[in-house]
């Protein structure tokens, strides 16, 4: 039983500590970042031209 005890404070330790790191990192909204970058016709043009190459 004390083992199981010691187990599940290290886990809620560990839990906290990652939603801490996890808050504290957080520097711009997740909705800013990642994502597709709007291409010129110039750029799709020149990847089609590429992609239907032999």
């Amino acid at each position: 039983m004390n083992f199981i005890r010691r187990v599940l404070m290290v886990l809620g330790i560990a839990g906290a500590a990652g939603a801490i790191l996890r808050l504290k990192g957080r520097s711009e909204s997740s909705t800013t970042r990642g994502g597709w970058r709007p291409m010129t016709p110039s750029e799709s043009d020149s990847a089609n031209s590429l992609s239907t190459k032999k």
